[in-house]
């Protein structure tokens, strides 16, 4: 992995000089990177198995998902059309990647006092930062494009497969140049404290921007296009990147092209290249000045007052039964409080999940009420599930840290079942981010749809709940914070949620077939999912005693 990635960057190695980087800098650094990315672990908590067997796995169910992508997408009979619709796909669902899972990645401190006190120009860090991120993200992009690529390469034969897939490298880079210039941008406006909290903001708005766009698009296309089956290109078609990929595509198969498809296809080039530039010799200035001041989390002593208010330690003492569950709880309630990149990892999914609330119940402005009332019975069935499917995205941030090693005192600790620290903490979140989504939507459910939901609500929320624990076992979830934040695992967790939204869609059937049903028959399966909850929470506190991966003390004692 290391040796290809190194051999790329050779292949850029004039451009990256006109840029303004030190490129025997860049390349020992990037080299550095790499290296540690995938180098043996010295802590005793870390994930068993070797870390290229787990990014390979995750690079092979990429590639499952995109050939769903490409079947989709090809099932258009226009080739400019079928690329289009493709190409959005990959690059929001790569959006949505970078923004959840590799913003801490371009905003990390960790190497803080070894760069930045050395002769390192902001351009040389700017560019190591986005091109480490460019790695990752591009093995994904080309996981989610291969099966697409297959089929042009079938279909069309010739130079184009080649072309096809400079445009999905094109499409990443693209992607994150994006994002990184709306995070540049925010820090040229804000600097210090306020920067680190509104880059968590930014997430969320660009999550809702870019996820809405991609809802909205397909339906222009509907209207404009797919009634003559082919693409035509209209005003928006310019300030969609997508659609330029699409037309750099068709332009390699040199079949007779008209102008506008030709600008396109310029546009899909120019713009990554000029991108790039202004982004490292314009924007880059300061960013070492981010970095250091991101190097600190300071905690108010307002905000760790509030954490320890009498109504939480009542519901501390009622929902944990023991005092090693509390200390779980109170441990994830600090740490998730205070932790940035818990946040940034976390948040971006809840403006997700606003954008396909709106969507499913599709409600008509001109006449809000009415139309959420004649909403179709499964259309609110999926809207109050998946509200609650938004939460579990932080359920699997649990385990990860940036001091993994903090973790010893787990073993430290005359503890037989460390099964009470994982539940304690699992409650914790689950109060924190699920509970409150259903008490926010029960009332306006009730007063739209009448209290005939209410059984049904009950149900979605202890059905979410079930399938959280239920992947916690299968996942074999590490203990809270003893994990380390590394880069082949980026992904992952973009990959857990569509994998657990699977059994989303499974859980919203459950529930819109229990709405045939009476109501006290609901609440008799309600009664049985909260008991199934009971027994595989004593499950988890009883197995969870000898956490896989984890080292002896004489394993220690010999590596010392």
């Amino acid at each position: 992995m290391v040796q290809v990635a190194l051999f790329l960057v050779r292949l850029f190695k004039t451009p990256i000089q006109w840029l303004g980087v030190d490129y025997p800098q860049f390349e020992i650094l990037i080299r550095t990177k790499l290296t540690m990315d995938f180098r043996s672990s010295p802590t005793g908590f870390q994930i068993s198995g070797s870390k290229k067997s787990t990014l390979l796995y995750q690079l092979l169910t990429f590639s499952l998902i995109g050939l769903l992508f490409g079947v989709a997408a090809f099932s258009v009979g226009d080739l400019i059309l079928s690329l289009t619709i493709f190409f959005t796909v990959i690059m929001v669902s790569l959006t949505m990647t970078v923004i959840s899972e590799f913003t801490t990645v371009l905003f990390d401190q960790r190497d803080n006092y070894i760069l930045l006190p050395r002769p390192i120009s902001n351009r040389t860090l700017l560019l190591l930062r986005l091109v480490h991120i460019q790695f990752y993200i591009g093995f994904i992009a080309l996981a989610l494009s291969l099966a697409t690529g297959i089929i042009v390469a079938v279909k069309y034969k010739g130079i184009i497969i080649l072309i096809y897939f400079i445009a999905v490298g094109l499409s990443t880079w693209m992607t994150l140049i994006f994002t990184t210039f709306i995070y540049l941008m925010i820090s040229k406006v804000v600097n210090g404290e306020r920067f680190k909290d509104l880059i968590t903001y930014a997430q969320i708005a660009i999550a809702i921007i870019i996820f809405g766009s991609y809802q909205i698009i397909p339906r222009l296309i509907d209207a404009a296009v797919l009634k003559n089956v082919t693409m035509s290109v209209h005003w928006w078609t310019y300030f969609f990147p997508p659609a330029w990929l699409a037309a750099l595509v068709k332009l390699s198969l040199f079949t007779p092209v008209t102008t506008p498809f030709l600008l396109l296809s310029f546009l899909a080039v120019f713009v990554p290249i000029t991108g790039a530039v202004f982004l490292i010799r314009s924007m880059s200035k300061g960013f070492g000045n981010i970095l250091a001041d991101g190097s600190s989390e300071t905690v108010s002593p307002k905000n760790i007052r509030t954490l320890n208010t009498r109504l939480t330690s009542r519901i501390n003492k009622f929902l944990c039964i023991s005092e090693i569950e509390k200390a779980g709880w109170n441990l994830a309630v600090a740490t998730t409080s205070r932790d940035r990149k818990f946040k940034q990892s976390v948040y971006p999914f809840f403006g997700i999940m606003i954008v396909f609330g709106v969507i499913i119940l599709k409600p008509d402005l001109t006449n809000l009420a009415v139309s959420l009332q004649e909403n179709g019975e499964l259309s609110k069935y999926f809207f109050i599930v998946i509200c609650g499917f938004s939460g579990s995205t932080a359920i699997l941030q649990l385990p990860y840290t940036d001091t993994p090693e903090a973790a010893w005192i787990y073993k430290a600790l005359p503890l037989k079942e460390h099964g009470h620290l994982l539940t304690g903490a699992v409650k914790a979140i689950l109060f924190r981010f699920i509970i409150p989504i259903y008490l926010l939507i029960t009332i306006p459910s009730i007063l739209l749809w009448g209290s005939s939901v209410f059984p049904q609500i009950i149900l979605s929320g202890l059905g979410n709940v079930l399938l959280v624990l239920i992947a916690i076992i299968f996942q074999k979830m590490e203990l809270p914070f003893t994990q380390v934040r590394e880069m082949h695992q980026k992904g992952t967790n973009s990959l857990r949620a569509i994998l657990n939204m699977i059994l989303m869609f499974l859980l919203v059937g459950f529930v819109y077939a229990t709405s045939f049903l009476s109501g006290w028959i609901t609440i008799l399966i309600c009664g049985l999912v909260a008991g199934l909850i009971v027994l595989i929470l004593r499950f988890i506190r009883k197995s969870w005693i000898s956490p896989k991966g984890w080292v002896t003390l004489r394993n220690i004692e010999e590596r010392l």
